[in-house]
């Protein structure tokens, strides 16, 4: 397993960071200060460092910067502890190149997905690994709606063959222990309900139906549903002739849908010229938990239709309508841990869910640098 380096100067949270990190197999080196921590992490060159920030003399802050400063060090992954009292500390980690954080009182089931998240990581970094990764995002980037070349068109059209959504063949499955649910509407809505009379709004919204539930079958969802002015896709692992992880798919149909947006702002003001309308823009919304389907056999004599249900259904269609505005794809820890290393985390935030009277923190991401 992994050798992991903590500094923690409360000896209480400390015992608890190290005797959970043992019970998983890891080789555990504590410290009780940053001044100790920096040189375990010299000495031992450690996979994984766990700090917390506030700390006598070297703070994790102070700690982390000489991390990442240090030429032979400055890959190793860092995650931090902070308090919920302290959230501005997250931008200021993040800036410094934090990889992860935890809030504290720490959860031992939290700890060990922060850390699972950072080991696989590095397990990435190895040759056939990162191949495996790089080959699935390469395909997907090539072949579904990263661009509108020929073999995006030429796969869609075979797609579009079969029978999309009401299909249901082979799909049996009532319950979904774990599943990835991706949540897209437009921005400024109401905006558009205002410039638009009720037929100019169905063009809009069927444009954006057509082409964002193609998006999202290509790249591997199992049932796409429309809601309002939104989409709502599942993604499990028992896709048929799919072996990139749900999370991974879901969060490249999610960068496909905000690409896809770019040709909408296109089709609106060639088919509206001369109106005063607001910019065609997606958020989207990806979270990650049990989903059970419920059936709805021939609605006025229609085909059978699985729907998703759920508290995870609930919580990523309200994580989406009140996700800060200033990126369009926003996931949540569980989503963004299971695809580390794939996607570029830009901010972290803490959103209220009204449903549930509590709240859920949620990462803004960016697809890796090319």
């Amino acid at each position: 397993m992994a050798l992991i380096v903590v500094a923690e100067d409360d000896s209480g949270t400390l015992k608890l960071i190290q005797v959970v990190l043992r019970n998983q197999g890891h080789d555990v080196l504590t410290a009780s200060n940053g001044h100790q921590a920096w040189m375990l992490i010299r000495e031992h060159r450690p996979d994984l460092v766990v700090s917390d920030i506030n700390m006598p003399g070297v703070t994790g802050f102070e700690l982390l910067r000489a991390v990442r400063e240090h030429d032979e060090l400055n890959q190793i992954p860092f995650v931090l502890l902070t308090s919920l009292q302290e959230r501005s500390n997250m931008r200021q980690g993040m800036t410094l190149g934090a990889d992860d954080y935890l809030t504290k009182p720490v959860r031992p089931a939290e700890l060990v997905d922060a850390v699972s998240a950072q080991i696989n990581r590095l397990a990435m970094r190895s040759a056939s690994l990162n191949m495996q990764v790089r080959d699935a995002v390469s395909e997907a980037l090539e072949e579904q709606a990263w661009s509108l070349q020929e073999q995006y068109e030429k796969r869609l059209a075979r797609e579009l063959s079969e029978q999309w959504p009401g299909d249901t063949r082979g799909q049996q499955e009532d319950h979904h222990p774990q599943a990835t649910v991706l949540f897209a509407d437009i921005r400024h809505y109401p905006d558009w309900l205002a410039a638009l009379d009720a037929d100019q709004l169905v063009t809009v919204l069927k444009r954006f139906y057509e082409g964002g539930g193609d998006t999202v079958h290509l790249f591997g969802a199992s049932t796409v549903q429309f809601v309002g002015d939104g989409l709502l896709a599942l993604f499990t692992d028992r896709t048929a002739g799919s072996t990139a992880p749900p999370g991974l798919r879901a969060i490249k149909a999610a960068f496909g849908l905000r690409n896809a947006a770019a040709g909408m702002q296109d089709f609106v003001k060639q088919r509206f010229p001369g109106m005063t309308l607001p910019r065609f823009e997606v958020g989207v919304a990806v979270h990650s938990g049990p989903v059970a389907m419920m059936r709805l056999d021939g609605l006025l004599g229609g085909a059978q239709q699985l729907l998703p249900v759920g508290e995870t259904v609930i919580d990523a269609i309200a994580m989406q309508r009140r996700a800060p505005t200033t990126h369009c794809v926003t996931v949540s820890i569980p989503v963004l841990r299971s695809v580390t290393g794939a996607i570029q985390p830009m901010s972290r935030h803490f959103i209220t869910l009204p449903h549930r009277g509590e709240t859920l923190e949620v990462c803004a991401v960016e697809p890796l640098a090319a």
